[in-house]
This record gives C-alpha cells, sequence and structure tokens, in this order.
C-alpha cells in the first residue's frame, strides 16, 4: 500500500499521513503491551500472573481494534463522501 503512494501533493500526501499515523499508533500499542506484559504490580498492588496479564492484554487488544474499526470507518467515510 505504501508503495502506490506518490510522493506529490494532494490526497496522496493525506493518505501517506494517515498511513504515518497508524504506524505511530501501532507503535505506541506494542510498547504499551510490552509494559503490560512486563509489570509485576498493577496499579491496585495485585500481583499480575500470567492469567490475569492474558485477560488485561485481551482487554488492551479488544480495545484497540475498537478504536481502529472506528478510525477506518471515518476514513472510508470520508473517502467515500469526497468522490
Amino acid at each position: 500500500m505504501i508503495d502506490k503512494l506518490e510522493v506529490g501533493g494532494g490526497s496522496n500526501m493525506k493518505n501517506k499521513g494517515w498511513i504515518i499515523f497508524q504506524i505511530i499508533q501501532f507503535i505506541f500499542f506494542l510498547c504499551f503491551s510490552m509494559f503490560l506484559f512486563t509489570r509485576t504490580v498493577d496499579g491496585h498492588g495485585a500481583i499480575q500472573t500470567l492469567d490475569v496479564k492474558l485477560i488485561s492484554f485481551a482487554v488492551w487488544g479488544i480495545t484497540y481494534l475498537v478504536i481502529l474499526a472506528i478510525e477506518w470507518l471515518i476514513y472510508f467515510i470520508v473517502r467515500h463522501s469526497k468522490k
């Protein structure tokens, strides 16, 4: 998908900005996921077992996917309305 983008102006630059934003957001997701797996005690002082870490990761992953789905829905609506 990145190969098809031209460096010229207009909508191609907006698409490139969108892709860069998505990459930064995914890096943030990975960093926070690593934090969830490496911490030994959560904010309430509870010890993090593997089961609790997996539950935390599942909640975090579902949250990320919902936000991502909303962003892509908005992206496609805006893109479709400009045609």
